[in-house]
């Protein structure tokens, strides 16, 4: 199986992607982020070509976009120049100061990792965030399983509701929103859960 930075470099290699944003994030504008400015520390993990950067700068925001894949960092500047960039691999930690990121975003971009290096994950997630901070995420739902592709190379992790209240315990985190829908912008429909959590204090 290829890592995640080989698959992606290729993908975007490939890929005539421009940044397209379905306006999920509009529901979290003004009870949290219209508070904020340019100097506000947002991250976007798993940025790909810029689809949530794009919203947020469209805004007046300044989020640093974050992806495993230089190729896909390369497509996002290319589309918008004055946004910082930078290249990591969540697996291997965040880099970030404890409690510095006042909104982390994580858009279809930590369902790809095996339980416990999940579990890491978002304990880094909740390490770096402020105690008012935000996390957004969304996640492949259990009812997206039927669009996989024979063959894909890609492992992936489904989750229903049970699956993100194990991940995302109570004991860390507050829930904001968690909904289950439908997603237009891809081939075929697809379906995903969206859950917005601020950390609980360690």
């Amino acid at each position: 199986m290829k890592s995640l930075e080989q698959y992606w470099n290729e993908t975007y290699q490939r890929l005539e992607a421009t940044p397209t944003y379905d306006n999920w994030l509009d529901k979290y504008w003004e009870p949290y982020l219209s508070a904020y400015s340019s100097e506000t520390l947002i991250v976007d993990l798993g940025c790909g070509v810029g689809n949530n950067t794009q919203y947020l700068f469209e805004h007046g925001l300044s989020p640093i976009a974050c992806d495993i894949s230089e190729e896909a960092l390369m497509k996002l500047q290319s589309f918008l120049p004055d946004i910082r960039t930078r290249c990591l691999d969540m697996t291997t930690g965040l880099p970030f100061n404890k409690g510095t990121v006042q909104v982390l975003i994580a858009d279809l971009s930590i369902h790809y990792f095996d339980e416990d290096t999940t579990h890491r994950i978002i304990r880094d997630l909740h390490s770096v965030l402020k105690q008012d901070g935000l996390l957004l995420v969304r996640l492949n739902s259990t009812s997206e399983i039927v669009n996989i592709r024979e063959g894909d190379e890609l492992y992936r992790r489904f989750f229903d509701r049970g699956e993100i209240e194990h991940f995302f315990d109570g004991d860390m985190w507050s829930y904001v929103h968690i909904a289950e829908y439908e997603m237009d912008r891809y081939t075929n429909k697809k379906m995903l859960w969206e859950i917005a959590l601020t950390p609980r204090p360690e």
